[in-house]
């Protein structure tokens, strides 16, 4: 992100980001018309928008049963120390598993909290065993299993 992103947005900034996170798309002329600018202004906007950081990017939101990765986990890892090059080796660890979808660190309990994807409890079983006791400085797991996602698509209110 840029020094730009710090920048306060503008009007016209906040219904083109509100009418993106409905729907990443539309084309520009569709999102120009929906936000009330010309294709040109509304083109500028956009681009300054993805240039400053203030839009990460633009992804498509695959039906996990589609892919066989129905089973979601929540998992609470905790750390054996609490070092900055121990925080740092387990951040690489966790960017390096493909069924770890998001990865945050945390206070309280646990040190990171992780949501993992995976087709099944036996695909679970062996990703903990193979990947997850294994993660650098890893003291304990605790593992929470989905049973109903209830909201998984918010957007930012904006």
């Amino acid at each position: 992100m840029t020094q730009d992103a710090g920048r306060a947005l503008t009007a016209a900034d906040r219904r083109i980001l509100r009418a993106l996170q409905r729907d990443g798309r539309l084309s520009n002329a569709e999102l120009a018309r929906e936000v009330g600018l010309s294709a040109t202004a509304c083109w500028n906007h956009t681009r300054r928008l993805f240039e400053t950081g203030v839009i990460r990017g633009v992804r498509a939101l695959v039906a996990p049963e589609a892919v066989q990765r129905a089973t979601m986990a929540l998992v609470g890892v905790v750390l054996d120390r609490s070092t900055a090059e121990s925080f740092a080796a387990f951040e690489q660890a966790a960017r390096d598993i493909d069924q770890v979808l998001q990865c945050v660190l945390v206070a309280g309990d646990v040190d990171y909290f992780m949501t993992i994807r995976v087709k099944d409890l036996p695909a679970y079983n062996r990703l903990h065993g193979e990947k997850l006791i294994a993660m650098p400085g890893v003291r304990q797991v605790r593992t929470f299993f989905v049973l109903s996602e209830v909201k998984t698509d918010g957007v930012l209110p904006i």
